[in-house]
């Protein structure tokens, strides 16, 4: 078993919680990482960093190997912000050319330059697969204080969305919004299968759970404390037989 861990991850290893208002928020002293090396005597540097996606994760996972920062294991998580946009600005002007903030290619790229980075730096890499967003809260939480109307007139030229079964255009953008997350989340665990990376599959442990959503924050992007219990268990479990790359 691992003996020491360092994580580069966004607001979900750093534990952050939400009310459901998109402005306040809050970081439990009871992250999933924290619970499960504390219960195994694992040694934790958790660099992860809230609203992170891969461009900033990677500049944060070079900064902490150049500050000496060194682990047998490195997980990195990462996804959830990069398929995101900017929805203040979809909303101010729906019929503009709008970018996610990583985008799929990039994504991919940085992704795996940081598992060459960590294996460079011998330290083995694991990716965690992403905690999946409730949509409907999702969607109702990126619309506080935006324009709903203008962020579904985006999406639908975005994505057809009328071209959908549902009629119903809310609920097909709070869809895409799901599907855009969970194909980071699929192309992460591709990539990792390419590069012979371990995964720790926390997403198929939420959606096999029978109700997910007890486990979200309203916000529907962020574990509650609940779902943070949850996951300190699925990584007590999964660190005990990560092994390390020789």
């Amino acid at each position: 078993m691992t003996n020491s861990i360092i994580a580069w991850g966004d607001s979900i290893l750093k534990g952050v919680v939400s009310g459901g208002d998109s402005k306040r928020f809050d970081i439990t002293e009871k992250d999933s990482l924290s619970q499960a090396c504390a219960a195994l005597g694992i040694e934790l540097a958790n660099k992860s960093v809230f609203g992170s996606w891969m461009t900033k994760t990677r500049r944060t996972q070079d900064r902490s190997l150049r500050a000496g920062t060194r682990a047998q294991i490195g997980i990195i998580e990462s996804g959830t912000n990069d398929c995101d946009y900017d929805w203040a600005q979809v909303s101010a002007n729906p019929d503009g050319e709008h970018s996610q903030r990583c985008p799929l290619d990039e994504f991919k790229r940085l992704l795996r330059e940081a598992v060459e980075t960590a294996r460079q730096n011998k330290i083995t890499p694991v990716i965690m697969s992403l905690t999946p967003l409730v949509p409907e809260w999702w969607f109702k939480n990126i619309c506080i204080g935006n324009d709903e109307a203008g962020i579904i007139k985006f999406l639908n030229a975005r994505y057809n969305l009328s071209g959908q079964e549902s009629a119903d255009l809310k609920s097909a953008a709070a869809l895409r919004l799901y599907q855009n997350q969970e194909l980071f989340s699929l192309e992460a665990v591709n990539l990792a299968r390419s590069m012979n990376v371990q995964v720790v599959d926390i997403r198929g442990e939420f959606l096999a759970h029978s109700n997910y959503k007890s486990l979200m924050c309203l916000d529907g992007v962020h574990p509650n404390q609940a779902g943070y219990d949850f996951m300190a268990k699925i990584w007590k479990r999964e660190m005990q037989r990560l092994r390390v790359e020789g």
